[in-house]
């Protein structure tokens, strides 16, 4: 029995890396028009990128609330803080006519979750902090650096 829930919790990690690898991307709105071979290249990977990430958090499913032990809550397939969520949603003005309930009601739609994430990375490739967990265990999205160490940065040079 020991065996059996050590390999389901790995489960989706595993998916997950093999989605980035060689899976199908979603469809990930790109807010310009043409792109050259290597942001087209990039573009797919993030996509891919992304799809791992929904599969690590939730299982790419749309439904899931979870709460941590902190606390707070997440929701929906890339598990968003509510707050979070509002927060980007309103910065790149997704749902501009829309009351602050419907906003929360697109939580849990998995492809605007998405969308949202993608452009999130887009803009600052820094954002994939957000899923810090995660991304220590699929990788980090393109164009992305790797957090420095604070405690490395501090200490004097001999």
């Amino acid at each position: 029995m020991r065996t059996f829930h050590r390999w389901t919790r790995f489960r989706p990690v595993l998916t997950a890396v093999l989605l980035i690898l060689c899976g199908p991307t979603s469809r990930v709105d790109r807010a310009d028009g043409a792109a050259t071979g290597a942001e087209q290249r990039d573009e797919a990977t993030l996509r891919k990128w992304i799809d791992a990430l929904a599969v690590a958090e939730s299982g790419n499913r749309s439904w899931i609330v979870h709460q941590d032990r902190d606390g707070r809550y997440y929701y929906g397939c890339l598990q968003f803080r509510e707050s979070t969520f509002r927060y980007f949603v309103e910065k790149f003005q997704f749902a501009p006519n829309r009351e602050p309930a419907e906003v929360m009601n697109l939580i849990y739609d998995c492809a605007f979750q998405k969308r949202l994430a993608a452009r999130m990375i887009r803009q600052n490739p820094d954002n994939w902090k957000h899923w810090r967990n995660t991304a220590g265990r699929i990788g980090l999205p393109p164009g992305a650096a790797p957090a420095k160490d604070l405690a490395a940065t501090d200490s004097p040079v001999e």
